[in-house]
């Protein structure tokens, strides 16, 4: 076959029942790795001994229950002083805005992290199947190829029991750019509306799932427009110029929507682009430095070490590929070597060439502007003028995702041409058991966290304060919650959960990497205020501060009382 055609969306078409066995793989190890205790959507107590998941499914609780507004993503009463939208809880406006109006019907309350996880597995296989399938894969190696991509730690680790990123392990949107990339369907207005589609469907997922299949989309439109300004078809430039425009207009008009522009405060300084990097032996690297790796695991892998990268924060750029996939790497690579011939690249399609020059920007971009390879640090300063871009992309690690599934096609299309018929099933067979094993170790780590987190809440609450009579009772009669100095996130979960579920606006909560200095800065008037001996009638304050504490208990009609450390206290009425 011509190399030309390898990549052609014009193979037959991928059959039914061998994509639906690949999805019934990947909500097989959902199950496997998380159990209905997670997956229940009626079981929300776990959640509260979470970290970015409990945040994830409090902006939605909140969401929920409050009025429509505009921006439709808007929760204003979460957070007052901060004025923040579910974008920012990461709450997936994609299931958050439709299931809202579905509140009344919906149990109460309502948690979907457990099924993203099962869905974004199960969706994640289907397609790399259906991509097996369309360069030209067998039915069997397809299905093995789409259990190799579905066990990927850049995918589970990500999610719950780990990371804990629901949203970002929605990788199937990924390979679906991919899939548009390659395909050598004519351009014209379904070609351009799926693209539309799946930029838009990824933006209410998640910014960084956006920008991944948004680079792609712009790689094979400006492929697109040199194409038909080379052959000068002026009309059909114009068509896409102006297909390009709407398409961003639409873009940034359901980021709006959506609540993208709505948030108060600035997020921390201290911890800017460069920090959450990858590093560019991270396919290879089981450690990296994820924070979770202190406690019982000691690594992603059971049978490659590792080593603890130069930056903490590069857990961000984990994306430690397996055994199993490297073998398919190696496999593919040692057969490129020996029958692969230069002038085949120069056959391929155009989009293939500029797909894989956008695959391989992202991963550069994802190293940040320190280059980090085992000890070595290189320095690449980045020009003032990129800063629009990079303080918007500080996690810039992730984006190294891409180019790993770029590398797996490659690699499988190397073997599926160049190799014996029989090699490629071999190696996946080889590569799918080494992968499992390979990763034994990590996936009992996931089930043992969650599960030692469901039964812990299984009888209840792990908190005090939620069950607490007194507290309640004042609750009822009270319309706000102050949470005072609002510094103090770690101790704020209860009365999180406590101001959705009374339906009370909270002066600050939650979100993706506040800077603690702002939200001392924001509630400063009314710590000022409790230093003026000044109580008001209808706020239950929450303070953390002993000092603050102390101060607000001797102002007159101030009653105190203390809940696991920290000091209630309303006046008298």
């Amino acid at each position: 076959m011509p190399a030309a055609s390898l990549f052609s969306s014009s193979s037959r078409t991928a059959s039914i029942a061998v994509v639906f066995l690949a999805a019934l793989f990947g909500a097989s190890l959902a199950f496997y790795l998380y159990g209905w205790g997670i997956i229940d959507p009626t079981n929300v107590h776990w959640l509260l001994t979470e970290g970015d998941p409990f945040q994830h499914f409090i902006g939605w609780d909140a969401f929920r229950r409050d009025e429509w507004r505009w921006p439709l993503g808007a929760i204003p009463q979460l957070g007052t002083l901060i004025d923040s939208s579910i974008v920012f809880t990461d709450s997936i406006p994609l299931l958050a805005l439709p299931l809202k109006l579905f509140h009344a019907w919906l149990p109460d309350p309502f948690q979907y992290q457990g099924l993203v996880m099962l869905i974004n597995l199960t969706l994640n296989a289907a397609l790399a199947c259906v991509l097996a399938q369309r360069l030209g894969a067998r039915p069997l190696n397809a299905v093995l190829f789409a259990v190799l991509v579905a066990l990927l730690p850049m995918v589970t680790l990500r999610g719950l029991g780990a990371h804990g990123h629901e949203a970002l392990t929605a990788h199937w949107l990924i390979l679906l750019a991919v899939l548009y990339s390659l395909s050598a369907r004519p351009v014209g207005g379904w070609v351009l509306l799926r693209w539309l589609i799946l930029m838009l469907t990824a933006v209410l997922v998640h910014f960084y799932l956006f920008f991944m299949v948004g680079t792609l989309w712009f790689a094979w439109w400006a492929c697109q427009l040199w194409r038909t300004g080379r052959t000068k078809q002026w009309p059909g430039l114009f068509y896409l110029l102006a297909a390009g425009w709407l398409s961003a207009v639409l873009v940034l008009a359901t980021m709006w929507a959506v609540g993208y522009l709505q948030y108060g405060l600035e997020v921390g300084r201290d911890t800017g682009f460069g920090y959450y990097s990858a590093e560019f032996l991270t396919y290879l690297n089981p450690l990296s430095a994820a924070w979770f790796f202190d406690g019982d695991l000691d690594g992603a892998s059971r049978l490659i070490p590792g080593w603890i990268t130069r930056i903490p924060g590069q857990y961000e750029g984990q994306a430690y590929a397996g055994v199993g996939a490297l073998v398919l790497l190696t496999a593919g690579l040692l057969v490129a070597v020996r029958r692969g011939q230069w002038s085949e690249f120069a056959e391929l399609r155009l989009e293939t060439r500029v797909l894989a020059l956008a695959l391989v920007g992202l991963f550069l971009f994802a190293l940040g502007d320190r280059w980090i390879i085992g000890k070595v640090v290189t320095n690449i300063p980045y020009p003032d003028w990129t800063e629009v871009l990079t303080q918007y992309l500080r996690s810039s690690g992730r984006l190294v995702w891409p180019l790993l599934y770029g590398l797996l096609l490659l690699a499988l299309v190397i073997l599926m041409y160049k190799a014996r018929r029989r090699t490629l099933s071999v190696v996946l067979g080889v590569a799918v058991v080494l992968q499992w094993l390979d990763l034994a170790d990590m996936h009992g780590f996931i089930r043992d966290n969650l599960n030692q987190r469901v039964a812990a809440a299984a009888s209840g609450p792990p908190f005090a304060a939620i069950t607490d009579p007194r507290l309640n009772a004042l609750l009822e009669t009270r319309e706000r919650i102050d949470y005072l100095p609002g510094d103090d996130l770690e101790k704020l979960k209860p009365y999180v959960w406590l101001a959705v579920r009374h339906d009370m606006p909270l002066n600050v909560a939650y979100f993706a990497r506040v800077n603690a200095e702002a939200l001392l800065k924001a509630t400063a008037p009314q710590v000022d205020a409790i230093q003026s001996g000044a109580l008001e009638e209808d706020t239950l304050y929450v303070i953390t501060n002993d000092e603050l504490s102390q101060r607000a208990c001797e102002i007159d009609q101030a009653t105190c009382f203390d809940m696991d450390g920290v000091m209630i206290v309303t006046r008298a009425r």
